[in-house]
């Protein structure tokens, strides 16, 4: 499997409303980049990437489970506790959602990214 690599940015908020504005004079294009996940604080990101949360990342990783359903047997964790997680890390898109065609039922977690880095000091 070929690595990619996903930046985690701790930036404070004030950095961060500096580059929107600067954004909206049209001095920057973009202040988000491609495989940089940004949080103003450590708690926030540390909230996101909770210990259970960075384990299901890992067996997504490692098993390639089938399903979320397979994925939640695979954890030996509730259902619905894995599904709210996938989503959560699909919205932060750490994870993307894919179903197989012919399978209304079946959606397959997929990591975006193998590794994480972590940048404190942006």
């Amino acid at each position: 499997m070929k690595t990619k690599r996903a930046k985690i940015v701790i930036q404070p908020l004030d950095s961060l409303k500096s580059h929107w504005k600067e954004a909206l004079k049209g001095e920057l294009t973009s202040i988000q980049k491609p495989g940089v996940l940004v949080f103003t604080s450590l708690a926030a990101a540390a909230k996101v990437l909770s210990p259970a949360r960075l384990e299901l990342l890992g067996a997504v990783i490692k098993q390639k489970p089938s399903s979320i359903y397979a994925l939640a047997k695979l954890l030996d964790r509730d259902f619905k506790n894995v599904h709210s997680d996938v989503r959560i890390l699909t919205e932060v898109g750490l994870l993307e959602l894919s179903t197989p065609t012919g399978k209304r039922e079946a959606i397959i977690p997929r990591a975006k990214y193998t590794e994480l880095e972590f940048d404190l000091a942006a």
